[in-house]
């Protein structure tokens, strides 16, 4: 009984409680605060799976983070910030940095189809092909990846921490579709609920 009455106020009062938390109880996706991941970069941000893109720095993560499969709408990791830190390129393993950390907003996903490589985690695989269980691919269009990888390093492992998007600068922009959301922006850290998950997770 304790736990429940902490879940239930956790979560935002606009949403159907009980409803929203066996959702995301039910739904299997894996949605840490912190961790290590991979991060690689993508162009073409306009219309994110969020329903809403934004000016500020900002990022797909992998499926079974983001909490809805593509054209299911917005997942729980929508709006949510964090503090992502490259630590070592797999392709160049010699390479000791300069690394850098910036703080983006997920807006988009990366799904499993067609991703295998970096965003292929599923219930039955937790990890990438790089060994790792969470992956950020940062947008190009907003300069996440100009400020996050070094010249000539396209691609990284390091750490993450979800943090208070007042530590992010940028905005949002209107909805593009209805049903979308970045109510992880005024949320509690995971595990507490914002957006919600949807359906399943990639099994």
């Amino acid at each position: 009984m304790k736990l429940s009455i902490l879940a239930w106020i956790a979560l935002p009062p606009s949403v159907a409680l009980g409803a929203q938390f066996e959702e995301r109880a039910t739904g299997g996706y894996v949605q840490n605060p912190s961790g290590s991941a991979s991060f690689t970069m993508y162009s073409g941000c306009g219309a994110p799976a969020c329903g809403k893109s934004a000016t500020g720095f900002t990022a797909a993560i992998n499926q079974l983070s983001f909490g809805a499969a593509p054209g299911s709408g917005a997942g729980d990791a929508c709006g949510r910030c964090f503090a992502v830190t490259g630590t070592r390129d797999p392709f160049s393993p010699q390479f000791t940095g300069p690394f850098h950390t910036v703080v983006v907003k997920v807006t988009d996903l990366c799904p499993v189809q067609g991703n295998q490589e970096w965003c292929g985690q599923t219930t039955a695989q937790s990890t990438n092909q790089h060994g790792e269980a969470v992956h950020f691919d940062l947008c190009e269009d907003t300069g996440a990846a100009n400020a996050f990888f070094p010249s000539g390093h396209g691609a990284l492992t390091g750490t993450y921490s979800e943090v208070s998007c007042s530590q992010w600068s940028g905005s949002d922009s209107g909805n593009l579709f209805n049903g979308a959301c970045l109510s992880g922006e005024s949320a509690g850290n995971w595990p507490a609920v914002s957006c919600g998950n949807k359906g399943t997770a990639p099994s």
